[in-house]
């Protein structure tokens, strides 16, 4: 399993999502010494919508992905969280 799957399986076993969305951004920053120095993604964008959120400041959003996704953020160069509730996914649409 690669390191997008993993990300995902411990996303959905661990919040209730209504979308996730992880791109792979690497082949944007093809020319940093990161991206070509390892076979794994070097950049990865998150996009989740969960209402698991309602009530959380970003800050705390973010703590907790960090903290799930702990060991596979230590093997990337970066992640880029955009960490929604429905509500507010719909509204900047």
């Amino acid at each position: 399993m690669g390191i997008i799957e993993t990300i995902e399986e411990k996303i959905r076993n661990s919040i209730d999502i209504i979308n996730i969305d992880i791109i792979d951004e690497s082949v944007k920053h093809a020319d940093h010494y990161f991206a070509s120095s390892s076979i794994l993604p070097s950049h990865i964008k998150l996009v989740l919508i969960s209402d698991s959120f309602i009530g959380m400041s970003t800050l705390k959003r973010h703590r907790l992905i960090y903290e799930l996704l702990k060991s596979e953020i230590g093997l990337i160069h970066a992640i880029s969280l955009h960490l929604y509730t429905q509500s507010e996914y719909n509204s900047k649409e």
